[in-house]
């Protein structure tokens, strides 16, 4: 997995790229402890370049909504692998989502 953030203000953007699986874990997390102790109030995380996202990205996104839990946090985009394993895990439930 590939990713970069762009902060613009009170929102930011996380764009993640190709496979995002197990293996990113520690990745991931370093990319969470880069927001500081001052997230974002809006966090749009950009799923349209992922090509892949398994049960423990799954997990990864679940406590990155447990770390902000009082911000908006989008889910945009994804393929239809991607958007059907979000669909089943029941994300929308959790963050808001947008094409």
């Amino acid at each position: 997995m590939q990713s970069a953030i762009q902060k613009d203000g009170d929102a930011a953007l996380l764009r993640l790229e190709g496979r995002f699986t197990f293996t990113d874990h520690e990745a991931f997390r370093q990319l969470i402890n880069e927001f500081g102790d001052t997230p974002p109030q809006h966090l749009t995380i950009d799923l349209n370049a992922v090509t892949y996202l398994d049960s423990a990205a799954v997990g990864m996104l679940l406590l990155l909504r447990e770390h902000f839990d009082r911000i908006r946090i989008v889910l945009k985009g994804g393929n239809s692998t991607v958007k059907e394993l979000i669909r089943i895990a029941k994300l929308g439930t959790l963050f808001d989502l947008a094409e």
